[in-house]
């Protein structure tokens, strides 16, 4: 429980689960709370590109929220005393093992959840840029910035009860059972195996071998040519 007067901390918290609830992997609060973050809302179009027209006509594809871009900074001069007792470089490996470094059980980085007073974002991390700023006489870092661009993430599940199950274009999920293969199931989704490599991408396999029993692929819909 939070004391009176106390300072609530932005929390990062990585995830193996794609909803954010289960499977909590680690977790890393702000040293100091960001002054300011961003999120980005986008609107998604395609031209319809015909030869010879005097002008676009833009026809609707996807909505998303886009990017939730942060700052954090850590300092070790003692002036910020660090949580734990880490140093600066200690801090920022606490930061990437939760949002950026691959975990070999999951074969993916973690799902991230943000939260912050009223403030929850789900997703995955997209960038980390960080920047040194102070140095000891020794080269040590004494203080740096960590710019973080997460991307939004919801489970198939989820954006399938939230759209109804009677929603053609999010029903495709499958379970992968053994013996199954990546383009087996495209077949049995599409009437051929030839879109086995889109829907490895859009479920961010590093290959098409990547997948074992239990594991939940999404089958976007897919125009056939």
């Amino acid at each position: 429980m939070t004391s009176p007067g106390a300072v609530t901390k932005l929390l990062i918290a990585g995830y193996s689960s794609t909803t954010g609830t289960s499977g909590l992997i680690g977790s890393v609060s702000a040293v100091l709370n960001p002054a300011t973050y961003t999120r980005n809302y986008t609107i998604n179009y395609k031209n319809t590109g015909e030869q010879g027209a005097v002008a676009p006509t833009q026809i609707f594809s996807s909505m998303e929220s886009g990017n939730f871009d942060l700052e954090l900074l850590v300092d070790g001069t003692g002036v910020i005393p660090i949580p734990g007792g880490l140093t600066v470089e200690g801090y920022i490996d606490k930061v990437m093992n939760v949002v950026y470094n691959y975990q070999g059980v999951d074969h993916r980085p973690n799902f991230l959840k943000i939260t912050w007073g009223t403030t929850i974002f789900s997703g995955v991390c997209k960038n980390v840029k960080i920047s040194y700023t102070l140095f000891s006489p020794s080269g040590t870092a004494l203080r740096a910035t960590i710019k973080l661009t997460i991307i939004e993430s919801v489970a198939f599940l989820t954006k399938i009860q939230e759209a109804g199950v009677s929603s053609p274009d999010l029903t495709h999920m499958r379970t992968v059972l053994a013996g199954d293969t990546l383009p087996l199931m495209t077949y049995r989704i599409y009437g051929e195996p030839g879109y086995y490599l889109e829907v490895a991408r859009v479920n961010g396999l590093n290959s098409i071998h990547d997948i074992k029993p239990g594991d939940e692929l999404y089958f976007p819909p897919l125009k056939k040519q």
